[in-house]
């Protein structure tokens, strides 16, 4: 094993994009590090802020990367979740955290054990983790605060894979040479109607019920995960957000602030800032994954 490194965000309070805190594994030490932080060839970053708005921060973060292997071709994956607890709702933060925390602890295990398994990560259903996860995320908060709910996405990078799986309105994007372009559809009232040809896009965007869900985790028995699997090839970004960001930010400017940031990090921080300086009217989080070159 070359080592292994797991990141937990912390939700800060306050108006102003917050660091990762970093802890190394015991094998390497302990203390916080520089960011991007590099794993092979993997380049994370993360912000997240309450918004100008709101008093306390219902969104919940976690990543996750790990490395196996020889030194001549290590085996590397990543784990990357957003969650964004349903607003007005009692208990939003708790669900949040909660269906951060089953998805990370029912995927990890698994992961960690293909990794050391003789099929290797090639043995892994990426795809199906994800979504059994977070369908076991859903019953847990279902179970432990009925009535509440939270979006959830979760990508899995394995080995030139990107699996993902969501509910909600929280978004994956990909960062191309000319703009974002996105691989999830949001289980939302508007965009139904959106899709349906009943409002236009720029109706959508100011619609006073553009934030209601028709699914969430928390929902109970029956909830409906989309999942999909595509290559995640060297160069690629990927941008998870929830709707603080994305609802305040055009994608132009996204992928602006993406293309000319340093780092992923610094991209992050950029993101929520400019999230902010639009009026920062809900929770901000924002989380990028750069498979260098």
């Amino acid at each position: 094993m070359l080592g292994s490194l797991r990141k937990w965000w912390q939700r800060a309070p306050g108006a102003q994009p917050q660091p990762l805190q970093l802890k190394q594994a015991a094998a390497r030490g302990s203390g916080q590090l520089p960011a991007p932080i590099t794993f092979g060839q993997l380049l994370v970053g993360a912000a997240q802020s309450s918004g100008l708005r709101r008093t306390s921060n219902e969104d919940a973060l976690f990543a996750n990367v790990e490395i196996f292997g020889v030194a001549e071709r290590p085996s590397q994956s990543g784990l990357f979740v957003v969650a964004d607890g349903v607003g007005g709702h009692r208990h939003g933060a708790q669900a949040s955290a909660l269906a951060v925390q089953t998805v990370s602890q029912a995927v990890v295990p698994a992961l960690l054990a293909a990794q050391a398994g003789a099929g290797g990560l090639q043995s892994f259903d990426g795809q199906g983790s994800l979504s059994a996860a977070l369908g076991a995320a859903n019953l847990a908060v279902f179970a432990a605060y009925p009535g509440s709910g939270t979006t959830l996405i979760a990508a899995l990078v394995t080995d030139g894979w990107l699996h993902l799986a969501h509910v909600g309105d929280s978004r994956a994007m990909l960062v191309e040479a000319h703009g974002m372009r996105a691989l999830t559809e949001d289980h939302t009232l508007v965009r139904r109607l959106q899709i349906a040809g009943h409002i236009t896009a720029e109706q959508a965007a100011v619609h006073p019920q553009r934030s209601t869900l028709l699914r969430s985790v928390g929902q109970g028995e029956g909830l409906q995960v989309d999942s999909s699997s595509q290559a995640f090839e060297p160069g690629s970004r990927l941008l998870l957000c929830t709707d603080g960001l994305w609802g305040c930010v055009s994608d132009a400017v996204l992928h602006q602030i993406i293309s000319a940031a340093t780092d992923p990090q610094a991209a992050c921080v950029e993101m929520v800032t400019a999230a902010n300086q639009a009026g920062g009217s809900d929770n901000i989080s924002a989380l990028l994954v750069h498979y260098a070159r």
